[in-house]
């Protein structure tokens, strides 16, 4: 299974970083090639393709580190789904938005860059095997300097081809300590490795210095400010890993402490300082990394919205979908452990990868019924009196002057509420109850939310019922607020039930008890007294007279 994952490997990550190339390429400006024209959403669409991939990418390797017993780094991968994932949608919401955010294109051409240097390095075992070589040997000059003997070991590029191989984790510079009397005999070997050249930091820099807007002098000058104090630093850290590894200093744990913290510890210190110098030389990459950090609180331009889902959805279900995504590759990657286990004795991991995975299945399963749930796609807002709700109509009647609809909403209909026609809030008035089934009929008593709206028909009384399980409505709109016709004007939560009544003078009803309505649709039309004839008048005149009349003693 390793063999083909890293196959898959190989196909996901080379196929993100063109993609994501293509996406920058085209979400700068429309294109023609040989005639025909390609717009900027085009750029956009491969952006999220590409963004996916990667975290697809990042995913599968989950179980490399799950098999090195390195869980925390692990579940760093694990998290990159999520997080390119967001940046997906962000390229989402450009197209939905039709606007480019400049920062989410400076992240994709820097991981282009960075990622296409950091990967070819890797997968050419005869180039980061250089790499490795020469840092080992700087870094043990180091040492030999301070009068602390030390030597290489031969160069161990492992199995496979050296000129391009997708798992490059074999290939290791050991370093034998010359020179017993001062290495205690109960430390382990420390071995250098890609990872050990601080390639990883100094591309990143590289990636966000290259791809930055601004003079080729001002980008020169951080790149001098930081690659090279990166090398160095990083020789240092290594040879006081290495000093302080051999030395035993803190008995077995030492390597752990030296290399796992204060090593991590010390260079991300150092990373934060080297930022700092590169934002003197280069405020625009300053602007671009915080602009990507400002994700979540960027806006939509005036009148359009974000992702179709209802506002007020409770910020647990993101938590619940993304608990779900960082457990699935543990889980997903049980089997293929434990047949790892079988053949390897020493082996074995403390992770409950069965658990986790049926939690994940679980927890994606809920937050795919609860982003059903809360979905709030457009509609067509029809003419005449439109639907309030989606659902099924259980009263549709006029009755002692009065127009009484309710509509009960199921779990799989939207749970947004719409006004039934333009107009101004009079008042919002919450009411305590029961919380019984919102299809029963003494639902009448449950919690209740009730919006009066002044509209060119006369009062309109839209009454929003909880139901059996969350029991929460959510108001969008505020007293003396105006509001449109099918404009957005609170949520139920779950199971529950609108209810909507006004006078029924000129009104039409064209739904029946029985029908199933989606809100925005035509419910009821209104005929004017001024679009009639002078007979039809004549009879009409008395009928809506009645009709109010019936209606104040029933408002009564």
């Amino acid at each position: 299974m390793a063999t083909n994952l890293s196959i898959i490997a190989e196909i996901l990550v080379i196929g993100s970083l063109i993609i994501l190339s293509l996406g920058y390429f085209f979400s700068s400006k429309p294109h023609i090639f040989f005639g025909k024209k390609f717009p900027v959403r085009i750029g956009h669409n491969l952006n999220i393709v590409g963004w996916l991939l990667l975290g697809f990418f990042w995913w599968i390797q989950v179980e490399h580190y799950i098999l090195i017993e390195d869980p925390f780094n692990g579940l760093i991968c694990a998290l990159a789904m999520p997080f390119f994932g967001y940046l997906a949608i962000h390229e989402y919401l450009s197209i939905r938005w039709n606007s480019k955010y400049e920062p989410l294109r400076w992240l994709a051409a820097m991981t282009v860059v960075a990622g296409g240097i950091y990967f070819f390095v890797e997968r050419v075992p005869l180039l980061s095997g250089w790499l490795i070589e020469v840092v080992a040997e700087q870094s043990i000059w180091i040492l030999n300097s301070l009068d602390i003997p030390t030597s290489l070991g031969s160069l161990d590029y492992g199995e496979g081809s050296r000129h391009y191989r997708p798992v490059s984790e074999n290939q290791q510079v050991q370093i034998p300590i010359e020179g017993d009397e001062w290495r205690n005999p109960d430390s382990v070997q420390v071995t250098i490795v890609l990872a050990c050249t601080a390639l990883q930091s100094m591309i990143i820099f590289v990636g966000g210095v290259i791809c930055t807007k601004a003079p080729a002098d001002r980008r020169f000058y951080a790149f001098l400010a930081t690659v090279p104090a990166i090398y160095i630093l990083n020789l240092i850290r290594n040879a006081v890993v290495i000093w302080l590894t051999y030395e035993h200093v803190w008995g077995d744990e030492t390597f752990f402490y030296a290399h796992g913290i204060l090593g991590k510890v010390g260079s991300l210190i150092a990373l934060i300082f080297l930022a700092i110098a590169v934002f003197h030389f280069l405020p625009e990459m300053q602007d671009s990394i915080l602009g990507v950090i400002d994700l979540p609180i960027r806006k939509a331009p005036e009148g359009m919205r974000g992702l179709p889902f209802a506002k007020g959805m409770p910020s647990q279900v993101v938590y619940v979908l993304v608990a779900g995504l960082v457990l699935f590759p543990f889980g997903f990657f049980a089997t293929s452990v434990q047949e790892y286990a079988e053949v390897n004795p020493g082996f074995n991991s403390t992770l409950p990868l069965e658990n986790m995975y049926i939690l994940s299945v679980i927890l994606l399963l809920i937050s795919l019924f609860l982003l059903c749930f809360y979905r709030d796609p457009e509609r067509k807002i029809e003419s005449g009196i439109v639907s309030p709700a989606d659902g099924l109509v259980q009263r549709s009647e006029i009755k002692r002057g009065m127009v009484y609809l309710s509509i009960f909403m199921n779990v799989h209909n939207v749970h947004v509420n719409r006004s039934p026609l333009a107009g101004r809030i009079i008042s919002i008035k919450h009411k305590s109850g029961g919380y019984l089934p919102a299809f029963s009929k003494d639902s009448d008593k449950n919690e209740r939310l009730m919006t009066k709206i002044e509209t060119s028909i006369g009062t309109m009384k839209l009454i929003q019922i909880a139901g059996v399980l969350v029991r929460r409505i959510v108001s969008y709109v505020k007293p003396n607020a105006e509001v449109s016709k099918g404009e957005r004007i609170g949520l139920i939560h779950f199971g529950s039930r609108v209810d909507l009544s006004f006078e029924s003078a000129g009104i039409n009803l064209l739904v029946k008890k029985g029908d199933r309505v989606l809100a925005g649709q035509q419910v009821a039309e209104y005929t004017p007294m001024s679009s009639l004839s002078v007979t039809e008048k004549l009879f009409e005149v008395p009928k809506r007279m009645l009709s109010k009349l019936q209606a104040t003693q029933s408002e009564d």
